[in-house]
């Protein structure tokens, strides 16, 4: 094919060129300004950095009240009597540092723009302030005479020795004076900081308070599972604590919270990791980033490797199957850890599943597959995170991770006969999960005043009473095996069977009289109130010993 041809195709004209250089609209220093950081928190934070990174400074000082943030350094200051000075605290990208600066956090530059955004500004160093009234709210002096992004510079009675910068704050951009808000600004204050002294000699001081946390290794607590590494580009403090996420610093200054590590504890990088325009997040090019990704990944296997099974929480057994389904070494190495769970809530392993000769899974409390399990079956539940994942990548084009054949449940349980009509079970009898849901049943008919007997059994229906001295609830009765939604299950099937007042195991007697029953349990406050009780203590203390102090038991 000619060039001409291909040209003509492409729609160019290869006779006809010119270049074109991309340039900014006068908008972009406006959404720079007005959209780049999120909050005061981050305007603090650029006026705070600005002043660790002063040449000579150390200590800042950060004041903030309702009205008004003040942040002063000791550096060197700025020479706002010069051409030079106010252009650095002006023009937007100017300012000290350049792109290959792996120390310095960032002295003026870009971040000015969120500092004007938050109030009127006044940035004082030595004899001379620089003066911003972005929203053009202020009418003393010098604010009345400035406007947007032009600023003025003034002289000042006194001589101020390194840089002070006070925001007058805008009442659009700040919480109101008495919100709930301003502690936690403070707060997420000290944590953007907290490693800075560490990282700089700096110290930073906000409202009186130090926010040093000294060394990163300090960050994990003795009393848990730990590892703690220093790499040439970072250290690493690891625990067990998945849920609250791995806090990870940018040469000491707070970045992001990653709660998808599978662990917990703080990264703090030695030097600057590449971040977007607002510091909340690391681009996706960072070289650093990403070697500190290959020592946080093999930290964490070996921080896995330290943890009992029965410790596992359920985020970190999910991690765990997602490096077991795509790491050939990982999944030899974790093959016998019980990382998935049966329908019945046992714990079980890889091995032990591969080593069945059919399996089946589903995602709910089924009829029949609680005493399957009971029987020696091998029922996933796929509800299960975990459990569900390894489900899914063994169903999909992957071949690594192979399952054995699968049952149906439902015929399963029929050829076992399972189901016997309606058969109250001995306590003796009960899988696990049936034990468990029993158990609270009982507590719960105690709590909310149903004086009658609580069993367990097999029927088609949920429950069936005899109107007076007992109640008993079956398999069908749970629709989730999710603890807030059987506890839910429970507590309705208990109120609607103690809303009969005589048999229902022939016919329903649903009439008015049991409808009025039924609705007056269900939303009486203190029924309400006793099955939360309930519940939040089952949270809070476990099922075990809230059994233990309610008197409730298998007998």
């Amino acid at each position: 094919m000619s060039e001409q041809s291909s040209s003509a195709q492409s729609g160019t004209d290869a006779r006809r060129t010119e270049t074109v250089e991309m340039t900014t609209a006068d908008q972009v220093a406006q959404y720079l300004i007005e959209d780049q950081m999120a909050d005061l928190t981050d305007a603090i934070r650029e006026a705070a950095q600005n002043g660790v990174d002063s040449p000579g400074a150390t200590r800042v000082l950060v004041s903030v009240t309702p009205e008004r943030t003040v942040v002063c350094d000791d550096g060197a200051g700025v020479d706002l009597g010069s051409a030079h000075g106010t252009r650095d605290l002006s023009v937007l990208g100017a300012g000290t540092k350049t792109r290959g600066d792996d120390s310095t956090l960032g002295e003026w530059g870009i971040g000015t723009g969120a500092i004007i955004a938050k109030g009127a500004v006044r940035i004082w160093s030595g004899q001379h302030a620089l003066c911003f009234d972005y929203q053009n709210e202020r009418e003393t002096t010098p604010f009345g005479a400035v406007s947007g992004r032009t600023g003025v510079v003034v002289e000042t009675p006194h001589a101020f020795d390194g840089v002070c910068v006070s925001i007058d704050h805008y009442a659009a951009a700040v919480p109101d004076p008495d919100s709930y808000r301003w502690p936690r600004i403070i707060e997420r204050l000290r944590k953007r900081f907290a490693y800075l002294t560490f990282r700089t000699g700096v110290s930073v001081i906000v409202n009186g308070d130090p926010v040093d946390r000294g060394h990163p290794f300090e960050a994990v607590d003795d009393d848990r599972t730990t590892v703690t590494r220093e790499t040439d580009d970072a250290y690493l403090a690891l625990e067990h604590t998945p849920a609250q996420g791995l806090a990870i610093y940018s040469n000491g200054l707070y970045v992001t919270t990653d709660h998808d590590a599978g662990v917990g504890g703080v990264v703090v990088s030695k030097g600057n990791l590449t971040l977007n325009f607002a510091r909340t997040a690391i681009q996706s090019e960072c070289e650093r980033w990403a070697r500190i990704q290959e020592s946080l990944a093999d930290a964490r296997v070996t921080l896995y490797d330290q943890l009992r099974d029965d410790a596992l929480t359920d985020q970190t057994r999910a991690v765990m199957t997602e490096l077991l389904t795509s790491d050939d070494q990982l999944r030899a190495r974790w093959r016998d850890r019980d990382l998935f769970q049966l329908v019945t809530e046992t714990p079980v392993s890889l091995a032990r599943i591969q080593a069945a000769p059919q399996i089946a899974w589903q995602d709910d409390a089924g009829h029949g597959a609680d005493a399957l399990v009971e029987r020696g079956a091998v029922i996933l539940d796929t509800s299960d995170s975990a459990t569900d994942q390894l489900v899914t990548t063994a169903r999909g084009d992957d071949t690594a991770v192979t399952l054995p054949t699968t049952f149906d449940v439902a015929t399963r349980a029929q050829e076992a006969d399972v189901w016997q009509g309606y058969t109250r079970l001995a306590d003796a009898a009960l899988s696990t999960r049936q034990g468990r849901y029993l158990l609270f049943a009982r507590a719960l008919a105690d709590a909310i005043g149903v004086e009658r007997d609580i069993y367990w059994g097999d029927a088609t229906p949920d429950a069936w009473t005899d109107g007076h001295s007992r109640i008993v609830i079956t398999d069908s009765a749970v629709t989730s095996s999710h603890r807030l939604a059987w506890t839910h299950d429970l507590f309705l099937v208990l109120c609607h069977e103690a809303a009969h007042d005589r048999s229902d195991k022939r016919r329903t007697a649903h009439g008015r009289r049991f409808e009025h029953r039924f609705r007056e349990l269900v939303e009486d406050p203190t029924v309400r109130a006793a099955y939360t009780g309930l519940v939040t203590a089952i949270a809070d203390r476990g099922f075990e010993t809230v059994f233990q102090e309610r008197g409730v038991s298998l007998g």
